[in-house]
Order: C-alpha cells, then structure tokens, then sequence
C-alpha cells in the first residue's frame, strides 16, 4: 500500500534511554577534560577544580533519577564510584568557604592569625587528597562503569517515554522541595535538606529542560536562587559546627567567632525568607489567574 503525498510515518516517542546515556556520556566528557586542567595547574586553576565538582555532582543527580532505568543496583552504583570525589571535593570547598568567611568577620590578633593558618594548612591538605584521588585509578574506574552501564542494553521492561520520564522526574523533585518547604530556620539540619531538595529540582530542570514544557523548565532559575540563598546559610552552619570542634580556640575567640556567624545568619535567613515570601507570593497570583481563566473559558 502506497502513502499520499500528505501522510507520513508515524513518529516514535523519543525514549529516556537514548536521553540519559548522551547527557551522561556528554557530563563524563566535560568531567574527563577537568582532570588535565586541575593536574597542570594544581594551585592555579580553581575553575578546574570547581568544574570538576560540579561535574560530579550532576552525574550523581542524574544517575538518581535513572534508577527506573538502569534498576536501583546498577544505578546506585556507578553512582556509588563517584561518591569518594564528591565528598573529598565537597570538603575542600567547605574549608575554603570557612577562610572567606573568617576572613570577613573582622576579628584579628595572633591567635586569630594562628588560627587562620592551621585552617590554610588544612586546606592545602585536603587539595592535596583530592589531586592524589584524582591521579588513583579510582576516577578511571567510575568513569568506566558510567561508560559501561550507557552502552549496555536496557531491559526494554525498564524503557521509558522521555517527556513523560522527565515531567516525573521534575514532579517526584517538586514533591521533595514541598515536604521541606515550611522548614523553621532554626533547624540547620532541616535547611540543609531543603538545599538538596532545591540542588535536585534545579538539575532536573536544567539537565532535562529540552524534555520538559517551558514553564517546567523554567522553575530552574528560582530553585536555584532559593538552593543558593539556603547555601549561604549552610557556609555559616558548617563554619559554627568548625568552630565548636576547634580544640585549640581560647573562649574569648570562640566566643566572638560564634558571635559574628550568628549575626551573619540572621541576616542570611533574612534574605532567604524575603525570597521564599516573594516566590510564593507569584505562585499564588498565577494560581489566581490559572483558575480565573479557567472559570472563564468554562462559563463562555
């Protein structure tokens, strides 16, 4: 049977396995040209280092949502070969957030200084264990079994229609950020939380956006003003948590460090709440909208 000139074959639901294993495949690519730049430029270039971070975590993110692909085992890990940078990564940060924020506070004198030089010491130790993880096997290794489990064929149980995978996907992360939104910020450990909720929602939308309706995809840019804001809060937190473990602190140093951090998170969580009140604000007056202009076409 000839097809007229106006007919055409059916399309194909684009599949959730073709999108994962390009956008891991083109993560671990940009990830593999980090390590050179950090290797060449040990103490020079930050932005390889921060690459290289951000890099580790989208892949950690991405790998979450394709557990229903590749199964919770396989996924999980990949991910789990990834998990040894993410955290030698993540401290190296965190303790250069600490020097910036010490170094912002005002305080000075030679115990201050002292201080503030064991704190660079650790900082150089933990560069140190990063670049000597990312000269071990250790990188090759995960990198391999990301590569693996992209090639590999999937279950065809397991395949999956990419839009409807990837509004899932964003509705699943949407649902995290709600059950933690009216956390008190008061509660470190529960902000801390939300910031990951928000961390996850932003990747979502940003790694899935060409999947997604364009008013999914944007909820990326406020997920991500909101996983900053709680960021800054999170810096103050971690650098409370340091201080109270610092044994070589007199009180009187102490004191005024704890001091100083707790008024700088006042005005963090400030600025946090004036946003989370503006964000919700917008969401009421379009939810407003949406149901006037339902009622609207409803009654016409």
């Amino acid at each position: 049977m000839k097809m007229s000139p106006t007919q055409s074959l059916p399309t194909r639901a684009p599949r959730a396995s073709v999108f994962f294993a390009r956008t891991l495949t083109a993560l671990d690519h940009t990830l593999g040209e980090t390590v050179p730049r950090m290797l060449a430029n040990a103490s020079e270039d930050e932005e390889a280092l921060h690459d290289f971070r951000v890099e580790v975590r989208k892949l950690r993110t991405l790998l979450k949502a394709a557990r229903s692909l590749y199964g919770r085992f396989h996924a999980d890990a990949v991910r789990a070969g990834f998990t040894e940078m993410h955290r030698a990564t993540g401290a190296l940060r965190d303790e250069e957030v600490f020097l910036e924020l010490l170094g912002t506070l005002g305080l000075d004198g030679d115990e201050m200084l002292s201080f503030i030089a064991k704190r660079h010491a650790r900082e150089r130790a933990l560069r140190r264990n990063v670049l000597t993880l990312v000269r071990s096997p250790k990188v090759k290794r995960a990198r391999s079994l990301l590569s693996a489990i992209t090639l590999l064929p999937l279950d065809p149980k397991h395949e999956k229609d990419l839009h409807k995978f990837a509004r899932k996907t964003v509705a699943r992360a949407m649902l995290g950020v709600d059950a933690l939104r009216n956390t008190p910020t008061t509660d470190d450990v529960g902000l801390h939380d939300l910031r990951i909720a928000y961390k996850e929602l932003r990747y979502a939308c940003e790694l899935m956006a060409t999947a997604l309706p364009p008013d999914i995809a944007t909820l990326a840019e406020p997920a991500a003003k909101m996983q900053k804001r709680l960021g800054e809060i999170h810096d103050v937190d971690a650098a409370l948590l340091s201080i109270g473990r610092a044994r070589s602190l007199s009180p009187l140093l102490r004191a005024k460090l704890v001091q100083a951090l707790h008024l700088r998170r006042e005005k963090l969580v400030v600025k946090y709440t004036d946003l989370a009140q503006t964000f919700a604000e917008a969401n009421k007056a379009e939810e407003a909208e949406a149901t006037t202009t339902t009622t609207t076409t409803t009654s016409t």
